[in-house]
Parts: C-alpha cells; sequence; structure tokens
C-alpha cells in the first residue's frame, strides 16, 4: 500500500492535535517568587511536616475533606492494580507509577490532617519507592503487599474500608 499525501498529512495533523493536547500549559509567571517564612521550606513544606498553601494535587483546594481526597487518590491507583493476590502479575508501567506519585501529592496536602491512627508516613513511604522507576521488580511484589495493608488502614482511620 502506498501512501499518499492526504494520508500523511491526516496522520501528521492527528498526531501534532494528539501531543498538543498532552502537553500541560506553561504556568503563568508570578509578579513575584513565593514568599518563603523562616519555619517553611522552599517545597512549602513548615518544619512540622504540614504544607503551607502549595497545591500537589490538580484542583484541590486547602478547605477540602482530608480523607475525601486521599480515599478519593487510593482509589485512582486501585484502578490500576491487579486485585490482591495477583501481586507478583502486575505490571509497572508509567501509569502505575504516576498514580503512586499522585497519592504521594494527596498525602503531603492532606496526610497531616488525616486522623492520627492513620499510617500515612508509611503509605508514603512506600507509595515513593513503588512510584521510581529503578525499584527492583524483585522488590515490588512485597512492597505492594505492604502497601495494601498501610493503604487499608488509612481507609479505615476514615472510616471507609
Amino acid at each position: 500500500m502506498t501512501r499518499t499525501p492526504l494520508r500523511t498529512a491526516l496522520v501528521v495533523s492527528a498526531l501534532a492535535v494528539g501531543l498538543s493536547a498532552c502537553q500541560s500549559p506553561s504556568p503563568r509567571p508570578s509578579a513575584s517568587p513565593p514568599a518563603v517564612s523562616s519555619g517553611t521550606t522552599a517545597s512549602g513544606t513548615t518544619a512540622s511536616g504540614t504544607t503551607s498553601g502549595a497545591v500537589y494535587v490538580t484542583g484541590a483546594k486547602a478547605g477540602d475533606d482530608p480523607c475525601a481526597r486521599v480515599v478519593s487518590a487510593i482509589g485512582y491507583l486501585g484502578l490500576s492494580l491487579l486485585p490482591a493476590g495477583q501481586e507478583e502479575a502486575q505490571h509497572w508501567d508509567g501509569d502505575v507509577r504516576g498514580r503512586f506519585g499522585y497519592l504521594r501529592g494527596a498525602l503531603a496536602m492532606y496526610g497531616p490532617h488525616l486522623p492520627a491512627s492513620a499510617p500515612v508516613a508509611t503509605v508514603d513511604g512506600l507509595a515513593e519507592t513503588l512510584s521510581r522507576a529503578g525499584t527492583a521488580g524483585s522488590r515490588r511484589t512485597d512492597l505492594l503487599r505492604r502497601y495494601r495493608k498501610a493503604s487499608a488502614a488509612v481507609l479505615s482511620a476514615c472510616g471507609r474500608s
């Protein structure tokens, strides 16, 4: 089959539209850089570990219900995970790793406001390791099982099961 110029132009146009849709807009420059107080790091984290207005989750607002946001992020990640008991067959593509990263953003914003019984640091540490492309496959099965237990404890602390 030979390629016609019209077919080639249509393919190139479709690719250009698709790629431009995937590109995020450039952040608007602000008039001045964000102020960093003496108790706050440049990332927006205070010495106590809470965030100072930093937004890590698209559409998130400081007044959102912390449990609802974190439970939602856990559920969003769960859509890309195989059911419990199939951890050894789990694929670790960019989608799965990215969703672990998204969960980390939700935990950074809302974790300090979750009930004290929620193992936020454990879930965050596991999510951080599982989000890395360089984490050895031989470690991932056990880490995923540990993540499931820790995230279930967060769901329980938030009154969801």
